[in-house]
């Protein structure tokens, strides 16, 4: 939940009604079939994709009920509906599980988890005169094909990523980790969403301190009936985090499978949230956001060099412009003759100081950065590029900056790119704001 939210929430949340979740508690399955239908029905009322089909099994009523779209129409009717027509008079409850040729299909005497479980892509059978409820998986919901991921871009090495389908993404994971040992506990977060989180590990490997923490906090996001949605891991990692209005993550965020089984290996937990294509890895040191799929399938000479590249992006990135405005401001001594002929020659055009120039340039990067983020990818960058080197020249020509700031600027912009973690770039980029601040009054 973001600030605005928590905000937000605080102004309104008096107004705001209790989240009632229509299928709490126990509710038996009644052997009379009229009596199910009948509350089912007034409790699906107004369900546009509700479809509830009437048939005689073994020469007794029934009815199927699942929820079009996001069920296998053809399961139905091939596996489901087909055989329990052809079923034996008065047949019993074992003989119609036999006769149904789905294999994955349970039988519950709750009815409200027998809705919840059809909520979720199965098709529930009711018949006249049993008492549990059928269940059949015919789950079939719409997803994208695996693809390479879009933000953890490796040169070598796997080019597959997570996608929104929590079953494929395990199965990305059970690939790499043929083992037993590979450990996995589901949880269901959000009153409303009901989002299938599940927490992976390496049985053996991981340490049960760190099992027993994670599961409690999940567990405690669990229990909390206030809690309306789910709907990404973001959500998870800010409820879980120890510090969640830090701006700087505390878990790791990654879309490769490759990266999350070489964290499992070296016992940290993983958490795959259905409805993300980003995965969490518990926990996370400050240097784990540094390293890149590729620091797997380099030498380690090679790896360690750039890892310590990228820690030399980060100081450049967030102090550059404030070490300028320092230096051109109070301690500007320390420059040689020459350098400081030629800053000052640039300078005396400028009506404008160095910390109003150093912000006013940063806040252009970020725009402009914000800007080709959002358009569509060609034109994105067209803009990304273009829109620097036209707004640079032009501040430059009009005396509005400095040229040495703009290089300054560009330098510490460059630098911000070599951060592989993009939450970790963010926090990073505003941490410059302050310093600069700090450097033009300290």
């Amino acid at each position: 939940m973001s600030l605005w939210n928590r905000i937000l929430q605080k102004l309104i949340g008096a107004n705001q009604p209790k989240i009632e979740q229509p299928l709490a508690g126990k509710l038996a399955v009644s052997p009379r079939l009229e009596n199910n239908l009948a509350y089912i029905t007034e409790l699906f009322a107004d369900v546009a994709d509700f479809v509830c089909r009437r048939l005689s099994v073994g020469g007794r009523p029934a009815a199927l009920l699942y929820l079009r779209g996001i069920t296998d129409a053809r399961v139905i009717q091939e596996g489901i509906a087909g055989p329990l027509l052809q079923c034996q008079h008065n047949a019993s409850l074992s003989e119609l599980l036999q006769c149904i040729s789905v294999s994955n299909f349970a039988c519950l005497q709750d009815l409200h988890q027998a809705l919840l479980q059809m909520l979720e892509g199965k098709v529930l059978l009711l018949c006249q005169g049993l008492s549990q409820a059928i269940l059949v998986d015919a789950a079939n919901f719409p997803k994208r094909n695996i693809a390479q991921p879009e933000s953890d871009v490796a040169i070598s090495g796997p080019q597959e990523g997570f996608i929104e389908h929590l079953a494929d993404n395990f199965a990305l994971v059970r690939r790499r980790l043929r083992t037993p040992k590979l450990k996995s506990r589901v949880f269901r977060l959000g009153a409303l969403t009901r989002t299938t989180v599940m927490l992976c590990y390496l049985q053996d490997r991981v340490g049960q301190q760190l099992l027993a923490e994670v599961e409690t906090r999940l567990q405690q996001v669990q229990d909390q009936v206030d809690l309306p949605d789910i709907l990404d891991s973001y959500a998870i990692m800010e409820l879980i985090s120890d510090h969640p209005r830090s701006p700087f993550p505390q878990l790791l965020q990654t879309e490769r499978p490759d990266v999350i089984v070489a964290n499992l290996v070296e016992g940290r937990g993983a958490i795959l949230v259905d409805g993300s294509p980003v995965a969490l890895v518990a926990p996370a040191a400050f240097f784990d956001f540094f390293q890149t799929a590729d620091d797997y399938n380099l030498h380690p000479i090679f790896a360690a060099f750039t890892r310590w590249l990228r820690f030399l992006a980060v100081v450049i990135s967030t102090s550059v412009s404030a070490l300028y405005v320092a230096v051109v401001t109070y301690h500007y001594e320390i420059i040689p003759a020459r350098i400081i002929t030629t800053i000052a020659r640039t300078r005396s055009m400028v009506p404008l100081s160095s910390f109003t120039e150093a912000i006013l340039m940063e806040i252009t990067v970020d725009l402009l950065r914000e800007a080709s983020v959002r358009l569509p990818g060609a034109v994105g960058q067209v803009i990304g590029v273009l829109g620097a080197l036209v707004v640079g020249q032009a501040a430059v020509q009009a005396n509005i900056v400095a040229p040495l700031m703009v290089i300054v600027v560009a330098i510490s912009t460059i630098s911000s790119f070599l951060i592989p973690n993009n939450e970790q770039a963010t926090a990073l980029r505003l941490l410059r704001f302050p310093l600069i601040v700090a450097a033009n009054f300290l």
